[in-house]
């Protein structure tokens, strides 16, 4: 067994920080394929982060030896006591008393929700304007999320923008070139983090105030201001907030990306945005799509299930090792950054025929290497609003086909920015084309 698993060559101190820092995707794609399935790559701030390239490493990362493998700090510096920080026993009663919401019985009942903001977001678009994918889309998911999830329909009219921008804020906490500064260093990212922290914190602490003077109702919030005075969750008024603000997160930025991708790979494959629509057609008719047409809409949930897969919406799922470990070849020390990489196996010609390829016919009989595919995770953690995205992204794409072409306005090959989640690195230009 060796001791340690490679590194790539870098500079004295520095290390790969610098490489790394410019180009996350690429360094690691370089140094995947150089050096294999496990790989220090030596980035000052961290021990590590080791990333971990193999269906077998995230099988036992994030299932068989999940206790080895613990949140790191910067999820509860992010999310305090919210469902994505949280370990052990808080973990559990969370979800438990969340997951009715997110069950699909619960979800498809929100369909209808879901179609009212997505043709209220898209009725804006107008035949031979540019927009940007990556913005409307953000927009339309943080919608969906309020007036479900919430109970709050937001303006289109600019009153929310402070809302909206601290909603995407969020993932400033995640920028690789903060990684190597100390905590207590405030950088613009970091700052803008914490400034959007504090204006939802705000927000959800008004929504709060307000559903108890009302009646309450069957969504998230109503759920845990007539919880608040239980004896096990919530505990009190900072852990709803903490609550509320990862479900802004995790609610919305992910589906966004997920649309973003799904619609940027449509338009630059005119052919399979036809066959969508034609599916569509045949499915839904005139009508608005509804929770009962899913099971029908089989092209449309590949082309989701697809973007996903070339874009994860969450490239890496980092874990910090609780005592040393053996993955592979290798071992890893206790208190190491272990990063395990969706974006690289996702992206593998190991696992996947053509793999840079756009084709969502693959998914025609379901198969994939286990484990080769997890855009929400995977064993207990895995993400507990999957059907809540799935159901909504399908729909997003079915409306919007029912009325639209979008002709891709960019140069080339979209750019990704990464941070927490798989960012573009400009606004994914669109032209809005009336369907024929």
């Amino acid at each position: 067994m060796t001791d340690s698993p490679p590194s790539p060559t870098g500079f004295p101190v520095l290390g790969n920080t610098v490489a790394f820092a410019r180009d996350p995707f690429g360094f690691a794609s370089r140094a995947v394929d150089r050096y294999g399935d496990v790989v220090d790559l030596d980035v000052l701030g961290t021990d590590g982060p080791y990333v971990l390239a193999h269906p077998d490493h995230v099988e036992r990362v994030l299932v068989d030896d999940r206790d080895s493998f613990e949140k790191t700090d910067d999820f509860t510096e992010a999310f305090g006591q919210g469902l994505l920080a949280v370990e052990g026993e808080a973990w559990t009663r969370q979800r438990e008393f969340l997951q009715p919401l997110f069950y699909r019985e619960a979800v498809t009942g929100y369909a209808d929700t879901m179609v009212d903001q997505i043709e209220r977001r898209v009725s804006r678009w107008e035949p031979g304007e540019r927009r940007s994918l990556r913005d409307e889309m953000k927009a339309l998911t943080l919608e969906v999320l309020f007036a479900t999830l919430f109970g709050r329909e937001l303006s289109l009219a600019g009153d929310d923008a402070r809302l909206r921008a601290a909603a995407g804020g969020l993932n400033a906490r995640f920028v690789p070139t903060s990684w190597a500064l100390p905590e207590w260093v405030p950088t613009p990212s970091r700052r803008r983090f914490e400034r959007a922290r504090e204006t939802l914190r705000e927000e959800v602490r008004r929504l709060w105030r307000e559903r108890v003077a009302d009646e309450p109702g069957g969504d998230l919030l109503s759920l845990l201001t007539t919880a608040s005075d239980g004896e096990d969750y919530p505990t009190g008024g900072e852990e709803i907030e903490d609550q509320l603000v990862t479900m802004v997160f995790a609610g919305h930025e992910t589906t966004a990306l997920t649309l973003t991708y799904a619609w940027y790979l449509l338009a630059r494959h005119p052919a399979v945005a036809a066959r969508v629509r034609d599916e569509v057609d045949a499915v839904v008719g005139d009508g608005r799509p509804r929770a009962a047409h899913l099971d029908d809409l089989v092209l449309t949930g590949r082309v989701v299930r697809e973007a996903m897969r070339l874009y994860p919406p969450v490239h890496t799922i980092p874990r910090r090792t609780t005592q040393s470990v053996d993955v592979g070849d290798y071992r890893l020390p206790a208190g190491a950054e272990v990063h395990v990489s969706a974006f690289q196996i996702h992206r593998s010609e190991r696992f996947y025929d053509d793999p840079l390829a756009f084709r969502p016919d693959r998914w025609t009989d379901g198969e994939q290497p286990r484990f080769a595919y997890l855009p929400f995770g995977a064993g207990p953690r895995r993400c507990i609003g999957r059907q809540f995205a799935l159901v909504e992204a399908t729909l997003a794409v079915a409306r919007i086909a029912q009325e639209y072409r979008l002709a891709y306005a960019g140069e080339g090959e979209v750019a990704l920015a990464p941070e927490m989640t798989t960012q573009p690195a400009g606004p994914v230009p669109v032209r809005i084309r009336a369907r024929a």
